[in-house]
Parts: C-alpha cells; structure tokens; sequence
C-alpha cells in the first residue's frame, strides 16, 4: 500500500519515467529494425523516401572554385569534413555528495560530403540537433578524451580559445570549506573529446533519402521517423550498440514502472476461482 499523497507522487512519476523509459526503447528498437533490414542497403538502389543503412567511404566535396570543402577540427586544428566535440566536467568531488563527469557542452561542424560504395555514390548533409534519437554520432573518438585539463593547471591558450569559441561557461571550482580527496578528479577537472571525418574514412550511415534536383541527385539525412546516425563502428557495430541500448532502456523502465505500480497491485485482491 502507499504510505501517504508523498509517496503516491513519487511512485506515479516513476511510472511516467519508466514508461517514458519504454518508449524510447521502442523508439531505438525500431531504429535498430531499419538499421538491419532497411530499404536498401546499396546506393544503387536507394530512391527518394527510402530509409537506407549504408556502409562506404568517404568523399570530400568541391566548391565553385575546385577547391576541397571542409571545416577545421577545433581541438586538434585538423582539416575535415565532419568535426563533432563534447566537454565534461567533475561535479562533486567532495565528500558526502554523488560525484561524476558531467556533460557540460557539445557540438558539431559539418560540410556536405559524398559516400560512395562502390556501386554509386550518395551526398549526406549532417544537420539537426545532435540529441538522442534525432542527430546521432557513433565514434569512437567520442568516447576516449582527447585532452584533460585539471582545476588546478592553468588552461593552456588552445583550450582557452576553444572554449571561448564555443561558449563554455567557467569551471565550477571546489569548495574551499568542505573536504576533498588527494586522489582521483576534482571538482572543476575537464575533459574534452573530438571526433573528426574525413575523405578515406570508413562510414557507416543510417538515414532517409530526400531528392534535391537533377544536378545534385540524392542526399541521405534525417527526417520524421528516420533519424540519422553516423557511424564508424561498421553496422554491425552500430547496430550492436542500438540494441545493447534497447535492452537497457527496457530493463531501467520496467523496473521504475514495478516499483511504483507494485503496491497497487499488491492490494488488488485475489479471488479464487
């Protein structure tokens, strides 16, 4: 039974989580669905509206004037077609309080490119918001930190002009009254992660088609249903990572939705038949 108006609240948002816990699942599963069974899986085939899960290399565009388009990686000031970069910060630090790397910022850059397969070649305009289920990137430079700069060092002039560039707020520093540990990350500690594109990568691409016009022909990107995810894990890798994240999804939303229907369930009655 609920123990009183309190409890009854947190137990219903805990269903509302957990529900909304299953639906992204679905939402991923489904993902996962057209990722290994999509409506073509070679550039040859692929027609205006059709959602595709293509693996090819990529190829840099031209402009006007010859000359390759691309965009300037702003971490490691490298030229290619796709940079995307994220920062995380240590909250918490100290004790009695729950500590871990937090995101603090994200974002992308991003040139149309072509990616061909060896039976044609397909334009992909990364745009959209990079959020969950709506602009994704698998990669692998995504999940090692390219750089860490403690609280304590001064932030090297790159760094600096990097996160003055993006707009990332200031480091929130530790506090000087509360107790911390000589080990491990501080408070106020950064990381930061990139993860570029470039002509000769490897790439795996999951999105829908749209039609631009005879000249430019077809261009894969998201769209409604489709999302579009890039990849250079390969799709089985992808589509790895997809389900392992359904199946965790399921696990997080069935669990907060038994904890917080289980006490009306419990005292529904029974009747023997």
């Amino acid at each position: 039974m609920y123990s009183g108006p309190i409890d009854v609240l947190i137990r219903f948002g805990a269903v509302l989580v957990g529900v909304g816990f299953l639906v992204q699942a679905g939402l991923v599963l489904r993902q996962s669905i057209t990722m290994a069974a999509p409506a073509a899986d070679r550039i040859r085939d692929a027609t205006g509206g059709d959602a595709v899960a293509i693996d090819g290399t990529v190829r840099a565009t031209r402009d006007d004037a010859g000359g390759l388009r691309t965009v300037t990686a702003p971490l490691s000031g490298d030229d290619c077609v796709f940079a995307a970069w994220r920062i995380e910060e240590f909250f918490g630090h100290e004790v009695a309080t729950q500590d871990g790397w937090t995101d603090h910022a994200s974002g992308y850059d991003a040139e149309a490119f072509e990616l061909t397969d060896g039976s044609g070649t397909i334009a992909v305009d990364v745009s959209g918001d990079w959020e969950f289920l709506e602009t994704e990137f698998d990669l692998a430079g995504l999940d090692s930190p390219h750089r860490t700069v403690s609280i304590d060092e001064d932030v090297p002039p790159e760094i600096r002009d990097f996160e003055a560039a993006v707009g990332a707020e200031d480091r929130t520093p530790a506090a000087i009254d509360v107790p911390t540990s000589d080990a491990g990350p501080k408070q106020g500690d950064r990381r930061y992660y990139e993860a570029t594109i470039d002509s000769g990568d490897d790439l795996f691409v999951s999105g829908v088609v749209s039609e631009r016009d005879a000249e430019t022909g077809l261009v894969v990107t998201g769209g409604g249903d489709d999302r579009l995810l890039v990849s250079d894990q390969g799709r089985r890798g992808a589509t790895r990572s997809r389900l392992f994240g359904v199946v965790v999804l399921s696990v997080v939303g069935l669990l907060l939705c038994w904890y917080g229907a289980a006490p009306l369930l419990r005292s529904v009655p029974i009747t023997p038949t």
